[in-house]
């Protein structure tokens, strides 16, 4: 059974000389993930649920305190490890719980056969009753490259996620590794998040400090790319 524990996170907008900054200062202080590639990097696929008003963009605009959503999310375009998560957020603190899916179960709920649901797990009973209570439907594909950096001292994990892009191509597209994208941030701005469950050490905190970023609550690469789809 997943531990549920609410973690403290923080985005902020940085360019893109800053993220090269950043990442030369954080790689000689902690460790890169360990799905990372030689690189320090690992492509990221996520494809984004709404209701069919749209409750969960609108709350993201309105920055509600209280917000959840689901995303089915898969690594490196290897379907063989492909995850459900519901990510709830109260205030600055956000709990992820998540779900392991095949490519078959995904394709099922893209056709809006979604009654396997009811006999996987409490994540997957939820989420079926809120495809049918709520409408909800897949919206958008989110696609971009993160560099992750972690530290057991306080349990941090900062990424920065680099070219986001948005599949134009539909979403049965999901699971076309050639599919074809649209740039997000054209001007190569990226996304810092930092993580951490009591406290962030200070020799980390200072090196973030350092990079003039803006900090903002309500960043959402889902709703940066629903203008595209």
């Amino acid at each position: 059974m997943q531990e549920l524990k609410y973690r403290n996170e923080f985005k902020h907008m940085i360019n893109k000389a800053q993220a090269v900054i950043l990442k030369s200062r954080l790689r000689a202080v902690m460790q890169a993930d360990e799905n990372a590639d030689e690189n320090g990097e690992y492509f990221i696929r996520s494809l984004y649920f709404d209701t069919y008003d749209d409750k969960a963009l609108a709350e993201k605009f309105m920055g509600a305190p209280f917000r959840e959503k689901y995303r089915i999310r898969f690594y490196n375009h290897d379907t063989s490890k492909i995850k459900l998560e519901n990510k709830i957020k109260r205030f600055n603190s956000n709990l992820k719980v998540s779900s392991d899916l095949t490519k078959e179960e995904v394709i099922k709920i893209l056709d809006g056969d979604y009654d396997f649901l009811k006999e996987k797990d409490p994540l997957c009973l939820k989420f079926y009753r809120e495809l049918v209570s709520e409408a909800m439907v897949a919206k958008t594909i989110t696609d971009y490259i993160r560099t992750p950096f972690v530290c057991p001292l306080g349990n941090v994990r900062i990424t920065i996620d680099s070219d986001l892009r948005s599949p134009t191509g539909g979403l049965m597209d999901l699971f076309n590794p050639d599919s074809p994208t649209v740039s997000v941030f054209p001007d190569g701005r990226c996304v810092l998040e930092v993580k951490y469950d009591e406290y962030i050490p200070d020799y980390i905190h200072k090196m973030i400090q350092q990079v003039d970023g803006s900090r903002t609550a309500s960043m959402s690469k889902y709703a940066a790319c629903r203008k595209f789809l």
